[in-house]
Order: structure tokens, then sequence, then C-alpha cells
């Protein structure tokens, strides 16, 4: 009898407890936010919202339906907004200028990129000086989707925190200081010989459309593959 009334008490003083311990939990979980506070843009559903749809801007459904999107903030960290099962990843705009310590620029510039081109990225952005790689980039060709274009500032495309000219843009008739780069794809790394390959290294805005090499004679030297607003359209309305 005794075992039995001294066995009723366990069980209540652990009911007891349980209840107690479920109420602290719940309170710690209401406190949250508070004690540990998450980055505002990290849990904005607006800002999250507002990063996908910029970076589906860089290429088409087939791509980006099911890519992994990530996005910067405006300490120039990147964020996973929406992760997906695909083989591509998207980035919205940003890469050349929050990320970079620079004022936003007023062009869009997301890009999606296949597992290749993402491993390069990575590489890239790791470096401290990524025209002066600490360690060897990947060397298998990646394909990045960059339909909503690239902005290129004072005649050059802007790199890094200081205006690196390694590509030099035919000024032409265009005029001003801010020019948008036509929809293009790149093709990285793409290592040419400069001594056999005939395409030009420069982008041309009297010849928007040319393909040609980006960062000759640099570790991200690359092929540009550029396309007019109507086949940005066709592809981007395919199956509609």
């Amino acid at each position: 009898m005794h075992i039995s009334r001294f066995g009723t008490r366990i069980d209540r003083n652990l009911a007891t407890y349980m209840r107690l311990s479920a109420i602290l939990f719940a309170s710690i979980m209401v406190l949250f936010p508070t004690i540990f506070p998450q980055p505002a843009d990290a849990t904005d559903e607006k800002w999250k919202a507002e990063m996908i749809a910029d970076a589906l801007l860089a290429a088409p459904p087939s791509v980006t339906h099911n890519a992994t999107i990530y996005a910067w903030n405006a300490e120039g960290d990147m964020i996973a907004v929406r992760h997906g099962p695909g083989p591509f990843t998207c980035v919205a705009s940003g890469f050349a200028s929050l990320r970079l310590g620079k004022s936003p620029l007023p062009y869009p510039d997301p890009m999606c990129m296949d597992q290749n081109a993402w491993k390069f990225f990575q590489a890239i952005w790791a470096e401290k000086n990524p025209m002066k790689p600490e360690k060897p980039y990947p060397t298998a060709p990646g394909l990045v989707w960059m339909l909503a274009g690239m902005s290129i500032k004072k005649g050059a495309v802007a790199m890094g925190k200081s205006e690196t000219s390694v590509v030099k843009a035919t000024m032409g008739q265009a005029g001003g200081e801010m020019f948008q780069m036509t929809p293009h794809i790149m093709i990285m790394p793409v290592p040419f010989d400069k001594n056999i390959a005939i395409m030009p290294t420069s982008y041309s805005l009297d010849s928007p459309l040319n393909a040609w090499i980006m960062a000759a004679g640099t570790p991200i030297e690359h092929l540009m593959v550029h396309f007019s607003d109507d086949d940005v359209k066709g592809m981007m309305e395919a199956g509609k």
C-alpha cells in the first residue's frame, strides 16, 4: 500500500513537471525572436517574394521552375530565399553591387547557373582578389543565364570594389554613363588562345548582339553570347 501511494506521488509530480516544461518551452518559443534576433530580410516574406521575382528574370521557366534561389541582403550576405530540387541555382540582382560594397545599381543583374558554373562562382566569391586567386579555379565549363542583362558603368564592366576595366566598351552613339548590356548567356570558364581566336574581346554598344570573349587573358576568361529582346521573349514564353 505504501509503495502504491509512493508511485502515485511520482506520477503526479512527473505530470506536473511535464506541464511546467511545456509552458516554459512555449514561453521560450514566443520570446525566441527577441532573445535571438533573426535577420529582418531573412524572414520578410515580401522581400523574399521580390527577390524570387527578380531572380526569375534571369532564365526561362524550364531553368527556374525548380531552381534554388539566393538573394543578397543589405550587408552583402547571400541568403537562401527558396530551395528547389533542380540542377540550377539562381541569384537575385546585386552580385556586382551590394555584395561588393557598392551602391545598388539601377539595373537588374540576376543570374542562373548550372552545377559547374555554380562551383565556379563560389570559388570566385571565396577569393579576396578574383583576378589573382590563391586557389585554382574549377576548369569544367558551366552555363550562366543572364537574360535580364547586366550593367556597364563608364565604359567598363563593373567588377570588384573598383571599376576594373578588363572589358572596354565601344561607346558609339549611346552616350551617358550607365548602360545595360543586352541579354546573354555566359559559358565559363572558357580559356582562349589569343593567337588563334578571332572573336572580339570587348562588348560593342554598336553591335550589342555580337558574341565576344569577356575578361580575356584573366583567370575568369569566358564566352559571352547575346540575344535580342524578341529572342528572350520567345524563350520566356515558350510553351504558354
